[in-house]
């Protein structure tokens, strides 16, 4: 089973979920029933919203999804539920999870709810599959960090750093010819901002290690930050080679990250690891911005 606890918000939570899934998928048999269990789930981060669409879209394609729903009392309340259809969660999620929602939810009364236009504060769930949509996602960055009055520079900043990972999230997650990758951008009354990028890819670690001398699995995610290490030959292809540069200059941003095995935060200097689990697929970004 897949349960998840009452957050999914923090790295640490992503990161436990993410360890959980590992496991589920080292067990399981192809075509066997995962119970997925929402039934405790009460608060979503946007990086919370890109995993679960990710991870559970991955997953079904080897298994059979029955899904648990939130407890939401009153559809017409402001809930998890509510929220997650305002992210365009259903609109990306499986067919199956979505059905059960359907069926034991009115979901009909949120699927036909006015939308306020918050293009200003907010960019939904979306599907990114190529370097035209990752400059869409720029577009609609730069126009939320505005609206929030971030300094000019600050904006140019971010903006590099984000459409270095949506480019690379793009090219590592190519599996038998698809693409899986998804962002998710949210501005908050307190002045915070996130902004979850994800892919189901195999990996930094799996991708890199082949083609660079490493000493250990954290090295080969160092590499991928502050050098212009790649899979294409060290020197080449896309990497990350602007984002140790500019970190440099965020002092108003928190950089996490969750690829192979470990979560990690990035500082200016270095690549931190902040918890160690087990391998799963994908890598999964967030940048907290302060206003």
């Amino acid at each position: 089973m897949l349960k998840v606890s009452d957050k999914l918000v923090e790295i640490h939570q992503i990161h436990n979920w993410l360890d959980l899934c590992a496991e589920t998928f080292r067990k399981s048999n192809a075509s066997d029933r995962i119970t997925v269990d929402l039934s405790q789930l009460n608060y979503i981060s946007p990086l919370g919203c890109t995993t679960l669409v990710s991870t559970l879209r991955f997953l079904d394609k080897y298994f059979y999804l029955d899904t648990i729903v939130p407890h939401v009392p009153k559809i017409e309340d402001t809930n998890v539920v509510g929220y997650i259809e305002r992210m365009n969660f259903f609109k990306y999620c499986p067919d199956d999870v979505r059905s059960t929602f359907e069926n034991e939810l009115d979901m009909e009364f949120l699927y036909s709810r006015y939308r306020n236009n918050k293009k200003d504060f907010l960019n939904e769930i979306t599907l990114c599959s190529s370097d035209t949509d990752v400059e869409v996602f720029d577009s609609s960055l730069k126009n939320i960090l505005r609206n929030k009055e971030v300094a000019p520079n600050q904006i140019s900043n971010i903006s590099r750093i984000v459409t270095e990972l949506g480019l690379n999230s793009v090219e590592h997650g190519k599996d038998k010819g698809e693409v899986s990758c998804y962002y998710c951008i949210q501005s908050y009354s307190n002045g915070k901002m996130g902004i979850a990028i994800c892919d189901s890819g195999i990996g930094i670690v799996k991708s890199l290690k082949p083609h660079i001398k490493s000493e250990n699995d954290d090295d080969v995610v160092r590499q991928a930050i502050f050098t212009k290490a790649s899979s294409r030959g060290k020197g080449r292809g896309k990497g990350l080679p602007d984002v140790r540069n500019v970190a440099l200059l965020l002092d108003n941003a928190e950089f996490y990250l969750r690829t192979h095995k470990n979560a990690y935060q990035v500082f200016s200097d270095e690549v931190k690891s902040l918890y160690k689990g087990k391998y799963f697929f994908g890598t999964y970004y967030y940048i907290v911005v302060s206003a």
